[in-house]
């Protein structure tokens, strides 16, 4: 089989709520090599109930020959922090009995750097993608000085197996931050909304050395939130 054409599709809106601390899975399909491979990005977000070890069954490297594409990065054991989803997505695929739509493109070097190497190094990914935060709820930041504000969107187990969704307040005491940098955690008085189609469609991301993955907002002249918390 052959990866369909990526790019988002009018007629697959995908929605889907009480997403707090629910797992999805994600996979990579990388087209090229070096400087010059990029990555379609994939999830079984609001497409398949996922848990720990819904994408154990991909075999990345049989995938990539049936796909004939460079290679597929297998993306795992990821847990969502935000309430409600929407994405703009794209078509719908089924790797080996795991259902995932396209939600997106990055450059393949972004993607190993964010999954291997070190921590706090932005980098960019293309999605219409509409996260919120709900009132009430709690949101974990990291405050970069005279920079932007990340939001935590994601969390995982493999460095810390003793994370959970109501000690992500912790998080802050074990972490490395750089210089200047302040973690913190509040609740929110109003709706968070991180939505790049109002803005030009890309997101910066980073990860912290827990592998906890933000989204950034407040930075240049970025419009994808509705406030900075």
């Amino acid at each position: 089989m052959k990866l369909p054409k990526p790019g988002p599709d009018v007629f697959n809106r995908v929605s889907f709520k009480n997403a707090r601390d629910t797992y999805f899975g994600g996979a990579g399909v990388i087209i090229g090599k070096g400087k010059n491979a990029r990555a379609h990005m994939h999830a079984t977000l609001g497409i398949q109930e996922a848990d720990a070890h819904t994408m154990d069954v991909v075999d990345a490297v049989r995938l990539a020959r049936e796909l004939e594409v460079d290679m597929v990065a297998v993306n795992s054991g990821r847990i969502l922090t935000f309430d409600e989803g929407e994405i703009q997505a794209g078509y719908i695929v089924d790797f080996h009995g795991v259902r995932l739509t396209w939600m997106g493109e990055m450059i393949a070097e972004d993607v190993f750097g964010q999954m291997t190497g070190p921590a706090y190094i932005p980098a960019l990914i293309y999605r219409l993608t509409k996260w919120t935060w709900k009132a009430g709820k709690k949101v974990h930041l990291l405050r970069e000085p005279g920079g932007p504000t990340w939001v935590m969107q994601e969390y995982c187990k493999k460095v810390d197996p003793e994370l959970t969704i109501d000690n992500l307040d912790q998080v802050g005491s074990k972490l490395k931050l750089p210089h200047g940098w302040k973690f913190e955690t509040k609740v929110l008085t109003r709706d968070l909304v991180l939505d790049t189609t109002c803005c030009d469609g890309w997101a910066s991301m980073l990860r912290d050395e827990l592998q906890c993955t933000y989204q950034a907002c407040g930075y240049d002249s970025d419009t994808s939130a509705n406030f900075v918390p």
